[in-house]
């Protein structure tokens, strides 16, 4: 990245010591993304990261900047307060007030010395975020009578409330069972795209950095870890996707700073991914070119009739099931979309089931545009 401001500049040092346990977090990153991933396994130090981006966690060494406003900086001793750096943050359990209706929570800290809105007071800035996040109708009811769904676009409501400046959210997904996992993100995506508003979002699930990363952010054992050249990259992405299909460009859409790719498999089905504009650059995607695609199993949804829903996940491959393998909790479905192609999805056994799945049943097998790799042969 060039030498000037970039949208999000982290460069940090803290060392914890804790029952005789020694951990030294040091990461530097730089990026312009709106939508950025921290991704990495539990207890590599993501959330330490985000505490200190917050203004909850004071570093040893380091400096923070955001959209070229410095927050803190060891430096000259600049560490501004949580309020005054108008960073929303959600809490991974939420933290919503159990005391206070969603309303009153929504409303907490909209105005200095505002600790207790009187339950049913209708705040015009309260009621705009209940009902953006369409938790109006919930207004007066109490957190523990809310799903996992409920409780978490009230703690969104609660942090947009404030009109921050970013939402940093820790890892918001982590408590939602799967269902509702996939819903959310579509959820939050959209809901990012409607307000542009920046996210910097931590996780460990590889599926929301598939769903909703702009650009990721690697962290292991309180390191940034490098990011590999392209070629490893696509390498790596090889042995963990499962599928690859082959077609030819049949159309590219260029974008400001994403292009969008369609591909005409073998047997004649299409599917769209979306790349950046180095990328097609580089790959020298253009029409007619032969080019594959990679997919994750793990991000392939597998349905056996869409009905009337209306989808945010752009490719939808026809096909029959080609086999059908049970795991302990998990079954591999393999699912035949012509021209000698297959594409495996990963689904839970009690799904395998609900939907009668066997060998020759007719499914859908959809994956969004974002999930999709581009490759060229040779």
């Amino acid at each position: 990245m060039s030498d000037t401001a970039a949208r999000w500049d982290v460069s940090v040092k803290k060392t914890l010591e804790s029952g005789g346990h020694r951990f030294a977090l040091e990461v530097a990153f730089r990026s312009n993304a709106t939508r950025l991933v921290l991704f990495g396994p539990s207890g590599a130090g993501k959330s330490l990261t985000l505490r200190a981006i917050a203004g909850l966690l004071r570093p040893d060494q380091g400096a923070i900047a955001f959209d070229g406003k410095a927050l803190f900086d060891s430096g000259t001793g600049l560490d501004l307060p949580v309020g005054e750096r108008r960073l929303g943050y959600v809490f991974q359990e939420y933290a919503l007030f159990p005391h206070l209706t969603v309303r009153q929570n929504v409303s907490f800290g909209l105005s200095r010395g505002l600790r207790n809105p009187r339950r049913g007071e209708a705040l015009a800035a309260a009621d705009r975020w209940l009902d953006a996040l369409e938790i109006r109708p919930l207004a007066d009811r109490y957190p523990d009578e809310l799903s996992g769904g409920q409780r978490q676009r009230t703690a969104l409501a609660r942090a947009l409330a404030a009109e921050p400046r970013a939402l940093l959210l820790d890892e918001p997904f982590a408590a939602l069972d799967a269902s509702l996992r996939v819903r959310l993100r579509d959820e939050l995506r959209e809901l990012q795209s409607r307000l542009g508003l920046p996210i910097l979002l931590i996780t460990h699930d590889e599926a929301d950095v598939a769903a909703f990363a702009d650009d990721v952010i690697r962290i292991d054992d309180g390191r940034t870890v490098p990011d590999k050249p392209p070629a490893e990259q696509e390498s790596d992405m090889k042995i963990s996707a499962r599928n690859q299909l082959s077609g030819r460009v049949s159309s590219v859409a260029t974008g400001a700073v994403n292009d969008e790719v369609e591909l005409t498999l073998t047997a004649g089905q299409r599917i769209v991914a979306v790349v950046t504009r180095g990328s097609t650059i580089r790959l020298g995607l253009s029409v007619g070119v032969e080019a594959f695609a990679l997919v994750k199993a793990s991000s392939v949804l597998v349905a056996t009739d869409l009905g009337t829903a209306r989808l945010s996940a752009r490719n939808q491959l026809r096909g029959t099931v080609a086999r059908l393998q049970p795991g302990a909790v998990n079954a591999e479905v393999l699912i035949d979309v012509g021209g000698g192609q297959t594409v495996a999805a990963i689904i839970t056994q009690e799904s395998a089931r609900s939907m009668g799945l066997a060998p020759g049943t007719a499914v859908i097998a959809l994956f969004k545009a974002s999930s999709v790799i581009l490759g060229v042969p040779g």
